[in-house]
């Protein structure tokens, strides 16, 4: 139910019952975003605040959220998530990174977490893109919307509630088939941030010198297959539906076509 709480347009609701199919109340569902300190709560019926607080309680809506814990009259109501993790900028990828331009991150997140940092103490700090994990709800929509993967939403823990009602709990398939997701990621990153490798210009000239001796010298006749061979490559990528086959990383048609291509 993820998506209920922080789709902008509040396309979705978690209380359709559909009739015939299955009941909701044989599924679990994730903890609420907000606590509210019942002591100093008035619920006042002629208060339009008040009206729009208890009915939160029944459906989840971020931009709802955000209002009351600004303008609620006792300040009894506060945001509080019951997912935990963290978010991950690959730095040592940034340079792919163009927010100026792209701002998809930005411009998608729910709870306007994303920011381009504007001082000089935040872009050292930060560097082109940072986030603000007080405010994130971990839902992961800056993680899709990045056209260069540069982000990793990593939730370590979620509050679930259990079914109110016992059933055949057809919700189970999906569970094991995202929690072995889960697993996989975990074992692909490794829940840790990229590191930040320095680079120190004597020592990757050294590196390179090293390199060069090591590596035997192409003899002419070979040198300009290789030329030849890496225009064949230039004009393969130039290719449109190729461009797309790689976006979709639709590998099996990219094999099929560079084959037909190079023989």
């Amino acid at each position: 139910m993820l998506c209920v709480i922080v789709c902008p347009n509040d396309a979705f609701h978690e209380n359709i019952e559909p009739e015939g199919h299955f009941e909701l109340k044989e599924f679990p569902s994730i903890g609420k975003f907000f606590k509210i300190d019942e002591d100093k709560c008035i619920e006042d019926p002629a208060n339009e605040l008040c009206q729009l607080c208890l009915k939160v309680r029944e459906r989840n809506h971020v931009e709802d959220y955000y209002k009351l814990e600004k303008e609620c009259p006792t300040h009894c109501f506060h945001i509080d998530s019951p997912i935990e993790g963290e978010v991950i900028i690959k730095k040592h990828m940034l340079h792919l990174c163009t927010p100026e331009n792209c701002k998809a991150c930005i411009n998608i997140c729910p709870t306007e977490s994303f920011f381009i940092p504007e001082s000089a103490e935040d872009v050292m700090k930060y560097g082109k893109i940072a986030c603000n994990e007080d405010q994130c709800f971990y839902c992961g929509a800056c993680e899709n919307s990045c056209p260069d993967d540069l982000i990793i939403v990593d939730r370590k823990n979620i509050v679930i509630n259990d079914p109110i009602k016992e059933g055949h709990y057809p919700w189970i398939k999906g569970w094991v088939k995202g929690i072995k997701e889960i697993l996989r990621k975990r074992i692909i990153y490794g829940g840790k941030e990229p590191i930040d490798i320095p680079i120190i210009e004597q020592e990757v000239k050294k590196v390179k010198e090293r390199i060069l001796e090591e590596i035997p010298q192409l003899s002419g006749e070979d040198r300009k297959k290789l030329n030849e061979l890496n225009e064949k490559i230039q004009t393969f990528l130039k290719s449109t539906k190729v461009r797309y086959w790689i976006k979709d990383k639709k590998t099996d048609k990219i094999s099929k076509e560079l084959n037909k291509f190079l023989n």
